[in-house]
């Protein structure tokens, strides 16, 4: 069996994800396996011996030469979770009380590898066109890049990563997947395993794939607007306040960790709330928080935090809320 160890290296900024490809001949574990930390800033030449270790299972899509896509954390040869391995402390939190979930919305934009812009410029000038024209458009001059993104789906559900949905975006090249609602793991874990699958699918279109949270001034940026919700939120609209409230007392702190060039698309236009500031409101896309109107009608369900770039780390953004909010939802 075959078997592609992945995981999340230790570049600065903005990490990126890493794979190899190992062949096991039995099917009763998945061991331990190294890598050279030195190459993945993750280690020295004289230090360089990392270990990986898995924490969750998918189907490999694919099917090419692999049967199995493993999601590893990465640690020293001591044991000791690496500073990079953000997933290990996030595992370490004690929450099954608040029974949270969190749904990730991740933007994302095709672009051209030897011009380096969004595929959806082409040879136009960005400055001509209407972002109103391309979300959730269709057709050959709107819709572009739309079988990478169906392709991402479907990839996706082979996997058993857990997708709602996903859209165009007002960019054009530019997309949007949902992963389903899911625990303060599963959620976060399914987040990453999308961007590898949809990065190793880019492979056969010739695109890469961008998280830049600003990838042109004239267009709206690329974030990854996070759900979250605890037992008590679903079931009273007052528990929404107060983790809003909570999520504003710790607004600094967050802008921290939200992703890298966060204070590029937290301008206060394109559908954004200043990074300076906090705020939120019912249906407001240019809120920190937004509270869907179903939410509010409904009296019970989830909050929308706005605030998170698409570069941003699904688990630093897990262990952002759940720090901010985990004491006064149990009070």
């Amino acid at each position: 069996m075959n078997l592609e160890y992945i995981w999340i290296d230790g570049r600065e900024g903005t990490p990126q994800l890493r794979s190899k490809t190992k062949v096991v001949y039995s099917e009763e574990s998945i061991p331990d396996w190294g890598f050279d930390g030195g190459s993945t800033y993750q280690g020295t030449l004289q230090d360089s011996d990392r270990i990986l270790k898995s924490v969750r299972v998918y189907a490999d899509p694919f099917g090419a030469h692999t049967d199995k896509l493993v999601l590893c954390e990465v640690y020293y040869p001591d044991g000791t979770p690496h500073e990079s391995n953000t997933r290990h402390s996030l595992s370490k939190k004690d929450v099954k009380e608040l029974d949270p979930w969190f749904g990730f919305e991740q933007e994302y934009t095709l672009i051209n590898p030897d011009t380096r812009k969004p595929i959806g410029f082409k040879d136009k000038d960005p400055n001509t066109l209407m972002q109103g024209d391309f979300y959730c458009s269709i057709g050959t001059s709107k819709a572009i890049g739309r079988e990478i993104a169906e392709a991402h789906l479907g990839y996706c559900r082979l996997a058993g990563v857990a997708l709602d949905g996903m859209n165009a975006e007002v960019m054009p090249g530019q997309w949007e997947y949902q992963t389903s609602p899911g625990g303060y793991l599963k959620a976060p874990d399914d987040a990453w395993m999308a961007r590898y699958i949809l990065e190793r699918l880019s492979e056969r279109y010739d695109v890469d794939i961008s998280f830049n949270p600003k990838p042109h001034e004239a267009f709206n940026g690329a974030g990854m607007h996070t759900n979250f919700s605890t037992v008590k939120t679903r079931e009273d609209y007052s528990y929404c306040i107060e983790v809003i409230e909570s999520l504003k007392e710790n607004h600094s702190e967050a802008i921290k960790i939200y992703g890298d060039g966060i204070e590029r698309r937290l301008t206060g236009e394109c559908e954004t709330s200043p990074f300076t500031e906090f705020s939120f409101g019912v249906a407001d896309r240019g809120a920190s928080v937004r509270v869907p109107a179903h939410v509010y009608a409904a009296g019970k369900g989830y909050i929308e935090d706005r605030r998170p770039c698409a570069n941003a780390d699904p688990y630093k953004v897990c262990s952002h809320i759940l720090e901010c909010v985990a004491t006064p939802v149990l009070s």
